[in-house]
């Protein structure tokens, strides 16, 4: 009997380092999945906060540009309000000229004035637009890369 006696302890023995072994496989597997939930939920929540950010910054830029438009088409307005009365003072200007040379100066001022000040405006409206686009697509361009280099970073 002491043969089975020896077999059986050399079995219990067997049996009982296995479970040690797949104890400790199973402790391990665990504390990973553990930590590759816990780094996981840390990468999505800065995702989610860039995002955030990101979606914020956005909105500004967009609020910017829409201002912006808004300031162009309001100059425009004004801009044209300026030209109808311009033209509007040439023609009552024409329709008391005495001669066809005091009409000749007369339009010949008319497009004078006209030309300049549509200079002026195209200008003045391509420097605005310019600006704008400048300001707004710099901020969003920072806030891109600042998102993208947090995602990669966490």
């Amino acid at each position: 009997m002491t043969k089975k006696t020896a077999a059986k302890t050399a079995e219990t023995k067997a049996v009982s380092e296995d479970t040690t072994l797949t104890d400790r496989v199973s402790d391990g597997a665990r504390e990973m999945v553990k930590r590759t939930a816990s780094s996981t939920k840390e990468r999505t929540d800065t995702f989610f906060e860039n995002g955030q950010k990101y979606n914020a910054d956005l909105e500004n830029f967009l609020i910017r540009a829409a201002r912006g438009y808004v300031n162009v088409l309001g100059s425009i307005a004004d801009a044209a309000q300026v030209n109808v009365n311009r033209g509007i003072a040439t023609a009552e200007k024409l329709a008391e000229a005495k001669s066809i040379s005091d009409a000749m100066q007369i339009q010949s001022e008319y497009v004078r004035e006209q030309t300049t000040c549509s200079m002026n405006n195209a200008r003045s409206a391509m420097e605005y637009v310019r600006d704008v686009v400048t300001e707004n697509g710099t901020a969003l361009r920072d806030t891109t890369t600042k998102m993208w280099r947090s995602d990669k970073a966490a």
